[in-house]
């Protein structure tokens, strides 16, 4: 008899009861805590039409195991010798996460073939560049979970407030290099001061990990010119980047996104930092890889290139690029008369919410990069 129901969080349940078929979409073997997961509702509206295997599926929620404290009894090893017993086929759910750097995806891989699930298996997640994927034989399916999930299916459109009080935003939770070197550069132009800004994070000059002078090429401790750790009207112990993003995001004209990366070339995203601040009806400059921008295009999303100079996110050269970041700011704070700089693409931002709070839009999108993967690709075949 086939188990469809939710398993009991036990540390007696073994792992096969752990798993269980869903009851409303034939052949997906799950082992989510929630029948309304992001994943499963993404399948029941784009990701069921494609041309899977006709036997059963097996998910495993690969970063939820890796990074979630006591979100399963068993070790990711565990999971994927599971799924690799069943003689299912695997979908490995990344569709919160993009590959980081090159041991990011070094471990995924080593996981993989460990396991002998490369033959069998299918890689979501929201980055954009193959280059690791084809090199490693990964197949892999991009596709722009991170706006669903974080926007699509849970928001609403904002309140509209035509004159902000800063002209920029700039959210920085944990401490790394390209986000030194934003928050120093702000307070090298004297923009500071117009700035909301925070760094949860305690950033210490003497930490030769951040490796600024990768990113501004004659960077000296002297440099380093803010202090730290400092929170926007919430404290170190109760974090909730929920709770106050709205307001932020709606008394400030432009978000300056210091994304999760910034030096790894053989990545290409947007995470929900990027999609947020166009939800908000912000201009955005991305403090992040090169092709941040060209997502969010490639998405239908306006990102106002008529009023931003964004060639920084073609540039390939780390340094040259954040030299180009720089520009921009500069050019950008500029312009006079900045509160009325909201009302100026205020249709226009308003299409923007009207696309991100759209679930088919994102159903579409999804559907999209599916077919395109399984066309250009091996998996499923």
């Amino acid at each position: 008899m086939k188990n469809t129901a939710m398993p009991v969080q036990s540390n007696n349940t073994s792992i096969q009861e752990y798993y269980y078929e869903h009851p409303q979409i034939e052949n997906i073997i799950c082992c989510y805590d929630d029948l309304s997961h992001n994943l499963l509702i993404s399948w029941q509206q784009a990701l069921g039409g494609l041309p899977w295997p006709k036997s059963k599926i097996i998910i495993v929620p690969y970063d939820k195991i890796k990074f979630t404290v006591n979100y399963t009894p068993f070790t990711l090893d565990e999971h994927l010798d599971y799924a690799r017993q069943t003689g299912h086929f695997v979908v490995i759910d990344k569709t919160v996460e993009h590959i980081h750097d090159e041991f990011d995806f070094g471990t995924l891989h080593t996981n993989l073939k460990k396991h002998q699930l490369l033959d069998r298996c299918v890689v979501l997640d929201n980055t954009k560049d193959e280059t690791l994927f084809e090199q490693y034989d990964v197949p892999h399916m991009y596709g722009p979970f991170y706006p669903l999930f974080y926007i699509g299916m849970s928001k609403r459109i904002p309140r509209y407030v035509a004159e902000p009080k800063h002209m920029f935003l700039c959210l920085n939770n944990y401490s790394k290099p390209h986000r030194v070197a934003t928050i120093s550069t702000l307070q090298k132009l004297n923009m500071l001061k117009k700035t909301s800004w925070s760094f949860r994070e305690q950033a210490l000059p003497t930490n030769m990990d951040y490796n600024v002078n990768k990113i501004i090429s004659n960077w000296q401790v002297k440099d380093f010119n803010f202090e730290s750790p400092k929170h926007l009207d919430q404290g170190a112990d109760s974090f909730d980047q929920e709770a106050n993003m709205a307001e932020l995001y709606a008394n400030s004209v432009t978000s300056i996104a210091t994304e999760t990366d910034y030096l790894f070339d053989k990545t290409q995203f947007a995470t929900e930092k990027c999609y947020n601040a166009i939800f908000h009806a912000n201009y955005l400059i991305a403090v992040s890889c090169k092709g941040t921008i060209d997502v969010l295009r490639e998405h239908g999303l306006d990102v106002y290139d008529d009023i931003i100079d964004h060639s920084y996110d073609s540039v390939a050269d780390p340094i040259e690029r954040f030299q180009h970041i720089e520009s921009a700011i500069v050019q950008h704070y500029a312009g006079s008369g900045y509160k009325q700089f909201r009302t100026t693409i205020a249709p226009r931002a308003l299409r923007n919410q009207i696309l991100l709070t759209t679930k088919q839009h994102w159903a579409k999108e999804i559907d999209h990069w599916g077919w395109k993967a399984y066309k250009e690709g091996s998996w499923g075949q």
